[in-house]
């Protein structure tokens, strides 16, 4: 009977789960985030021997299957590859993007357009298997539009320009004790400014049912279905599904959204780990 360790990396925290082949969960928890792109090795070292303390003892993973932000091109998969190997020797090793991990979760290994709605955002088109086609998410300066960054960078803006009512800017303004020095101070000079505007979406959520924020979270998402779903080849013949801690919190708007583009949404799920736990259990890779 072999031992699985599955990881689901996101900016924020990480998940993982250590199973058998069977099914069995033999323990779950979480650790700090890890975006591929951006971490330095020493912080890398200090997560992966802080999951290591995670495993049950006299547990060795044979197989483990890391699903992360960042893992973006082969050399990154290798930078992370190494950094695992070097705290599980023996083990079997597959590190592939979070993106792909989302799709098997959501779909196991049914076709569909799989969507992340977390601190950032992503999309593809999978085939059952893999990837076939992915429009470039471009990041929080860029793109990640509908994200948490996204939610919040719209928030900030439409509150230091006026565009929301006095009452709302207040209130927020309040709430984190923010003022323009402190924002501009943690946008642009922070090591993760991405998190920060990410931040303050429990401020929406708290106040999604006024109708300037959701008309705010509304645009927001419209425009990551508009710019991204709608890319993918014959978009409206997929089955369309979301994860993600966004996608799950402002689901109902979230699936106004897409009706407004003419997509239903077949699934909408928190957080990919349930999925990927019995994507490698009925079928190992």
């Amino acid at each position: 009977m072999k031992t699985i360790l599955i990881a689901d990396a996101g900016s924020t925290k990480v998940d993982w789960a250590v199973l058998t082949d069977n099914g069995e969960i033999l323990a779950r928890f979480t650790t700090c985030g890890i975006n591929a792109l951006l971490v330095d090795d020493e912080t890398l070292a200090s997560t992966m021997a802080e999951a290591g303390c995670g495993i049950p003892s006299g547990v060795s993973p044979d197989e483990i299957f890391y699903y992360g932000a960042g893992c973006a091109t082969p050399d990154i998969c290798k930078k992370m590859q190494s950094a695992i190997h070097n705290n599980w020797p023996e083990a079997s090793i597959s590190v592939n993007s979070d993106l792909l991990g989302a799709a098997r979760s959501l779909f196991g290994h049914r076709k569909g357009i799989a969507c992340i709605l977390g601190t950032g955002s992503n999309s593809c088109l999978y085939d059952g298997n893999e990837i076939t086609c992915q429009i470039p998410s471009l990041g929080y300066i860029l793109g990640d539009e509908g994200s948490g960054a996204a939610l919040g960078k719209r928030l900030v803006v439409d509150v230091f320009k006026q565009q929301l009512p006095e009452d709302i800017r207040d209130k927020f303004l309040n709430r984190y004790g923010l003022s323009l020095p402190i924002v501009l101070d943690k946008v642009y000079r922070s090591a993760a400014p991405n998190r920060f505007l990410a931040s303050f979406v429990p401020f929406l959520e708290e106040n999604k049912w006024n109708p300037n924020i959701y008309s705010l979270v509304l645009d927001e998402l419209t425009n990551f279905v508009r710019r991204n779903v709608a890319m993918y080849p014959r978009a409206h013949s997929f089955e369309l599904s979301f994860t993600g801690s966004i996608a799950a919190v402002f689901e109902g708007i979230l699936r106004e959204a897409a009706a407004s583009q003419g997509y239903s949404i077949s699934s909408i799920s928190k957080e990919p780990m349930d999925g990927l736990v019995s994507f490698h259990c009925s079928q190992p890779l």
